[in-house]
């Protein structure tokens, strides 16, 4: 069973606020954003890991991809994946319902009710994540966040799953978005 979701958009900007000029008169400064990225991610219980991939947007489109990184990481002898998720228009196009049902059956989408987010368990470690890699950080472009959800990713799997591989969707030091 996985539990999937996105988080984001998380932005990299810089940061404005307000400074001294030499005449000690204050001056502000307008935010910059360099970037933003949606994280897909993916929580398998039964193995406690994640999967997770970036992309700058977040359309059925990038949900079917993700869905065929994930489908990948499972051999044949899993047959069938049921995956919990949200109620999110991206997940219930009738496109999406297609292609899943034709080029991925054994996986299967369960529909979590309205407004009940605490039902799905990756949520929490969105919350770790973002707690961990997210807060206080400063990214300069999309590959810096890339870099950091990966990063947790691969950390998270090596403590909880005990896993030495990494399992990230990413290549090891490659990111890519699209």
């Amino acid at each position: 069973m996985l539990y999937e979701d996105e988080k984001g958009p998380i932005v990299a900007k810089t940061y404005g606020g307000a400074s001294w000029s030499s005449t000690q008169s204050k001056v502000s400064k307008a935010q910059k954003i360099n970037g933003l990225l949606n994280v897909f991610g993916a929580y398998d219980y039964a193995h406690n890991r994640m999967w997770t991939h970036g992309y700058r947007k977040k359309t059925g489109k990038q949900f079917l991809d993700f869905i065929n990184r994930v489908d990948q990481k499972y051999d044949d002898s899993v047959k069938q994946i049921f995956l919990v998720l949200d109620n999110a228009s991206i997940h219930k196009s009738n496109k999406v319902k297609a292609t899943i049902s034709k080029c991925h059956p054994r996986i299967h989408l369960v529909f979590l009710p309205t407004r009940s987010p605490e039902l799905n368990l990756i949520e929490v470690r969105w919350l770790w994540m973002h707690r961990q890699a997210i807060n206080n950080s400063t990214f300069q472009d999309e590959r810096d966040i890339g870099k950091a959800a990966s990063d947790w990713t691969i950390n998270y799997n090596k403590k909880h799953a005990g896993k030495t591989s990494i399992n990230s969707l990413h290549g090891e030091s490659i990111h890519m978005f699209t």
